[in-house]
């Protein structure tokens, strides 16, 4: 049976139908007492029985890909695309506005390669730990990776790698990243 499962479960995250495109449970813009959108707890369930199966299930580094795959859905969400479209080659106007808009302390040294980022906050902003879901989430750190990459490269024209240095799930007092650039030969 196990087998099975580890490859339901390869094939449904493999294929994006655990990626929760599709299940609304990222409505992080909707608050609790908009009128007529209550939130639906089946989703939150979906997930939190999915992440202990996908990480008991999996090697480490299969988990942490399948979680970071999945940010895909939330930047798609929150539009980020087109809400960053404004800074796209602007990378130091994007960091301007990342420090006054969302309060992140930022290090960067114009022309390097490297870009530390601090969120400056004791909580974590993971929709879905806002949401009230418990127990260990810290491979959502993976997901967060994954936004972060897709953040930055589309400012910056091409690919990053983004790492979560610390985190709040993983015991620190704020998130933490190494944002690393790739520049075009």
């Amino acid at each position: 049976m196990a087998n099975s499962r580890r490859g339901f479960l390869k094939l449904a995250c493999a294929s994006g139908i655990c990626s929760c495109a599709g299940t609304g449970f990222l409505r992080a813009e909707v608050s609790p007492g908009d009128a007529g959108q209550e939130e639906d707890p089946m989703p939150r369930k979906w997930i939190l029985a999915l992440l202990p199966v996908l990480v008991s299930e999996t090697d480490q580094v299969t988990a942490g890909r399948v979680l970071k795959g999945a940010a895909e859905a939330h930047y798609e969400h929150l539009k980020m695309a087109e809400k960053t479209s404004p800074f796209r080659g602007k990378l130091e106007d994007f960091l301007a506005y990342l420090r006054a808009e969302w309060g992140w302390k930022i290090e960067y040294v114009a022309g390097s390669d490297t870009i530390m980022i601090d969120e400056a906050k004791s909580t974590c902003v993971c929709p879905l730990v806002r949401q009230g879901v418990e127990g260990d989430l810290s491979i959502l750190c993976n997901c967060s990776e994954g936004f972060a990459e897709r953040l930055f490269s589309g400012v910056v024209g091409s690919p990053v790698r983004a790492e979560v240095v610390q985190s709040v799930l993983r015991g620190a007092s704020s998130c933490q990243y190494r944002i690393t650039l790739t520049r075009p030969a």
